[in-house]
C-alpha cells in the first residue's frame, strides 16, 4: 500500500504558530500602552497638584524702594492663599547679582531684617513684627543686602548696583514651592525712590 503525505497539516501548524505570535505581540503591546497611559496620568496628577499648590499660595511683590542709599531695600507684598496662613520665618528670600564674572548673593527669611524698624509688618500698622501672614493682606518688609559671609557688606544693595550699572534679582520662596521673582534696578538713590 502506498503511503500519501498531506502537507495541509504543516500549513495549519505554521498558521497556528503565527497566530499565537500575533496574540503575544498584541498582549505585550497593550501592556506597554496601558503602562505608559498610567505613567502619563500619574505625571499629570503630580504636575496639576504642584501647580495648584503654587497658585494657591503665592506672594506678589507690589513695589520696592530704596530704604537707605547703602544696602537696604523696603518691599510691599501681598500674600495670597487658599485659606492657609504661613509664618514669615518659613518664607525665604534670595537677593543676587552678577558683576565682572562674579556671583553675589544674600539670603534670609521675611522676619530677618537686621537694621530695620521691624522685620515685617502689616500696611497701615506701626512697624512691629507679625507672626503669621494672612491671605489678602499687604505687608511691608525690608532686607539688608551684602553677602551671607559678610552681613555688613553692600553687595547687590542700591548704592552698589547703581554704581556698577547692573540689576539685582530678588526671589521669594514659599514653603510649598511657589517662587516670585523681581528684577531690581536703581535709577535714583534718594530714600523712598522706587526700585522696580
Amino acid at each position: 500500500m502506498k503511503q500519501e503525505y498531506d502537507d495541509n497539516a504543516q500549513y495549519g501548524i505554521g498558521l497556528m504558530i503565527v497566530f499565537m505570535a500575533c496574540i503575544m505581540v498584541a498582549a505585550i503591546t497593550s501592556a506597554v500602552i496601558i503602562n505608559s497611559a498610567e505613567y502619563l496620568a500619574q505625571q499629570t496628577q503630580h504636575t496639576s497638584h504642584d501647580a495648584s499648590k503654587e497658585s494657591a499660595t503665592q506672594m506678589i511683590i507690589l513695589n520696592s524702594w530704596v530704604e537707605d542709599n547703602y544696602d537696604d531695600y523696603l518691599f510691599m507684598i501681598e500674600y495670597q492663599s487658599m485659606g492657609k496662613e504661613v509664618s514669615p520665618a518659613d518664607v525665604d528670600w534670595i537677593l543676587s547679582c552678577k558683576y565682572d564674572g562674579n556671583f553675589y548673593y544674600r539670603s534670609g527669611s521675611l522676619n530677618s531684617w537686621i537694621s530695620g524698624p521691624g522685620s515685617i509688618w502689616e500696611v497701615g500698622q506701626q512697624p512691629s513684627s507679625v507672626t503669621s501672614l494672612e491671605s489678602g493682606k499687604r505687608y511691608f518688609f525690608g532686607i539688608d543686602a551684602g553677602l551671607n559671609t559678610q552681613v555688613g557688606g553692600a553687595h547687590c544693595g542700591p548704592n552698589w548696583i547703581d554704581a556698577r550699572g547692573i540689576t539685582a534679582t530678588f526671589m521669594i520662596n514659599m514653603p510649598d514651592g511657589g517662587v516670585t521673582t523681581q528684577i531690581l534696578q536703581v535709577h535714583d538713590l534718594t530714600i523712598g525712590a522706587s526700585v522696580i
